[in-house]
């Protein structure tokens, strides 16, 4: 298979991520875009790193996606298309991964992007030092690499591996003696080098990072001359700052959507945008054995079932979210018709706790089993609104089935210590996934407990075994096939409440055209970058 850059090229005139070609950007009726200015992007949670190969949370990614570039990348329509590479080609047997580099291209410091660069990367990642969670597990199938020459990059598989391609966007970190080495005062994890469309100029912590135009940019230079990231962990505080002009995004809870959408003054100033993202919430129980309460499918199975999942979307997001019937997201792989997880039903809930030895005490009203009462914390992210009220509405759901469900709530560095170090009995977070059903290896296979994302501690022989061989299968059919054996199998034993996927409802300032959403948002995707969104955004 090989795929040419011509697609890619021809697309630059599109002014973002996401963005498809228009007559004319929506710039207050202007007829090219504008230039100069700034877009301010609120960021609910501070990366935990700038790291190209160890920054793996949401927030890194998001910064990453605009200092430097994958080999590869996916459009609006999730489809891959070449990025660092103008091309690439599989052998016949698919074990044989070849890239072609794009030539001319160059790191902010103006050291060339070579091959070695690629190698560089991928030996961080497997380096255990790295600790790149969240990437490894997508480089374990490569036997070795081959840099034949500086613009060529042959990536050897032990076996046929599925989702090769989506693993060449992790973003290429330059080699030490390279840009790598000579990242100044501050290590990479601070000052990151790319070759992406905007330089890294500054992070202030907890404030902002600022980012400007890459003027060397194999693509062009952006429309606009700076990037920021605003750290604004509360969504009424980013939407003050939307109103006053502060920022030129925002995203609405459904509290806000119901007070501000449709109003003639808010819609003159911005534009609302709606798309349903690759991001799922779910609650990971810890059934490892370390707590007496999860190590059990059946208690695991009952307090999914105690959840109302749908009457939470339906009342207190207003309708902005889909109930989650699978293990897999809608846009990847739909769910069965009759495939639903855990559907709310606590009088079932209350059976199979009874049939697990979890009885109602009467002196206490809660069920315990050998005299340990069921009582345990769930961990949360505090700032997070959607954590907040579910975690809530959950709890009394639980008391009525006779559990004591505390909640503890955390800053985001200290919540994803804990779920790394599995240090918790039960906790509420979120996943992006990939365009691809094998986005979930990480989140369900044993080997990534310890340094994954398995945070559940799952381990169960059939679906490593699937999920193995899911990797190995080429055929779309075959594949599809091996992942409906997972999904009912995940959704009989529940590792994780897999809860539901919110609908994003956001404003973004009519200064700026060419904002295109896609499942991936208005950042992750390709071709184009933040960059090339057309007009001025704030002046601030």
């Amino acid at each position: 298979m090989r795929r040419s850059a011509a697609p890619f090229l021809a697309l630059l005139a599109v002014l973002l991520a996401g963005c498809r070609p228009a007559a004319a950007p929506d710039v207050g009726g202007a007829d090219t875009p504008a230039r100069g200015g700034r877009f301010v992007y609120p960021l609910p949670i501070e990366p935990a790193t700038l790291d190209l190969v160890s920054g793996t949370d949401q927030a890194s990614v998001l910064v990453q996606k605009l200092v430097a570039d994958g080999l590869v990348d996916h459009d609006a329509d999730l489809r891959p298309v070449p990025r660092l590479a103008e091309s690439w080609e599989f052998s016949p047997d698919g074990r044989v991964l070849t890239f072609s580099l794009r030539r001319g291209v160059r790191f902010h410091d103006g050291e060339a992007l070579t091959s070695d660069d690629v190698r560089h990367t991928y030996d961080r990642i497997v380096d255990p030092a790295s600790r790149a969670i969240g990437r490894l597990d997508a480089f374990l199938p490569v036997e070795r690499i081959e840099t034949p020459d500086p613009h060529t990059v042959r990536v050897i598989y032990r076996e046929p591996y599925a989702p090769a391609l989506r693993a060449w966007e992790t973003p290429i970190a330059p080699r030490p003696g390279n840009a790598g080495g000579a990242v100044g005062p501050e290590s990479p994890g601070r000052a990151p080098i790319g070759t992406g469309p905007f330089r890294f100029v500054a992070w202030e912590a907890g404030r902002r990072i600022v980012l400007a135009a890459n003027d060397d940019y194999f693509g062009g230079r952006p429309h606009l001359d700076e990037f920021v990231f605003q750290v604004i962990p509360s969504q009424e505080t980013a939407l003050q700052a939307l109103l006053a002009g502060e920022v030129d995004y925002a995203s609405l809870t459904p509290v806000q959507w119901q007070a501000h959408g449709g109003r003639a003054g808010f819609d003159r100033r911005f534009r609302t945008l709606r798309f349903v993202p690759l991001f799922l919430y779910y609650i990971a129980w810890r059934g490892d054995g370390s707590n007496p309460f999860f190590a059990d499918p059946r208690v695991r199975r009952a307090v999914s079932l105690a959840l109302d999942r749908r009457g939470y979307v339906e009342s207190v997001l207003r309708g902005l979210g889909e109930v989650a019937r699978s293990p897999f997201h809608p846009a990847v792989l739909p769910a069965r018709e009759e495939a639903d997880g855990a559907p709310f039903d606590p009088e079932r809930a209350a059976r199979l706790l009874d049939d697990a030895g979890w009885r109602i005490d009467p002196s206490t009203g809660l069920r315990a089993r050998e005299g340990v009462p069921f009582r345990f914390r769930l961990l949360i992210y505090g700032s997070g609104q959607d954590h907040v009220q579910f975690s809530q509405v959950a709890q009394e759901s639980l008391r009525r089935l006779g559990i004591e469900m505390t909640i503890q709530r955390l800053d985001w560095p200290t919540l994803w210590s804990r779920l790394k170090s599995g240090d918790f009995e039960a906790a509420l977070s979120g996943t992006v996934f990939t365009p691809d059903p094998d986005s979930l290896f990480g989140m369900l296979h044993s080997s990534q407990i310890e340094g994954g994302q398995n945070y559940a501690a799952y381990r169960d022989r059939d679906v490593d075994g699937w999920l193995e061989e899911g990797r190995r299968t080429l055929d779309s059919d075959g594949r599809e096939s091996i992942y409906r054996r997972i999904e009912r199998r995940v959704n009989e034993r529940q590792p994780y409440t897999f809860l539901f996927y919110p609908t994003v409802v956001a404003a973004v300032s009519r200064r700026v055209g060419g904002v295109t959403p896609s499942p991936l948002g208005i950042l992750n995707q390709f071709p184009g970058s933040a960059g090339f969104f057309a007009g001025r955004g704030t002046d601030r």
